[in-house]
């Protein structure tokens, strides 16, 4: 058998085939309409992952809301231009606007998008929503529309492609439900990496 022979069967055994042609897939059926279905089904996925829910009519109902649902808050962080005209004074709170600190027990966000098939808030961090608010206090508090809960997943990244485009956040988080771990012991731990509690604010 010559060299070449063997240089041939040696290529021949080692190239490696095309790649075939990607195959089309057809996006999924929408598994939850936008509207009422997708608010209840978000609403019952988040509760089960430990979230509490609240509904608001409007914005101005979210202080006297909270004031109700965590009485012992004196003071919430946050930062968006939403909350600035809000009736807190009313509810007996007193807003802290700037990043968080270590000494802040309740945070308040606005999520960009909330997904009903796994009750999964998103969140775009900005210098309106910094991440520390989803990290550092005991409680997290979460605004969310009732426009923008959507059914899935797809829908949320059409979300946030339509929103940000190329100009993408620094971070992107998606959170179901309070921090918690079974890491030790397979001892469920609440707060071990964020909030020991969950609020969702729905208007």
């Amino acid at each position: 058998m010559t060299r070449d022979t063997i240089l041939s069967r040696i290529r021949a055994a080692t190239t490696l085939p095309a790649n075939p042609a990607p195959a089309h897939h057809r996006a999924r059926a929408r598994l939850v309409t936008p509207g009422d279905e997708a608010i209840a089904r978000f609403r019952a996925n988040a509760e089960v992952k430990g979230a509490t829910i609240i509904e608001i009519e409007n914005l101005t109902a979210l202080p006297a809301a909270l004031a109700r649902t965590i009485p012992d808050a004196r003071t919430i962080r946050m930062n968006d231009p939403i909350f600035r005209e809000m009736p807190w004074s009313d509810a007996g709170v007193t807003p802290l606007f700037g990043a968080a600190t270590p000494d802040d027990t309740v945070a308040l966000s606005r999520a960009l998008a909330a997904v009903a098939e796994t009750g999964t808030l998103v969140l775009a961090s900005s210098a309106e929503n910094p991440p520390s608010f989803a990290f550092l206090p005991e409680v997290h508090i979460v605004l969310i529309s009732r426009s923008e809960i959507v059914g899935a997943f797809e829908d949320a990244l059409g979300i946030l492609h339509h929103r940000f485009r190329t100009n993408f956040p620094r971070s992107v988080n998606f959170i179901s439900g309070a921090s918690r771990t079974g890491d030790i012991g397979g001892r469920i731990v609440h707060g071990a990496h964020g909030p020991r509690r969950l609020i969702v604010a729905i208007c």
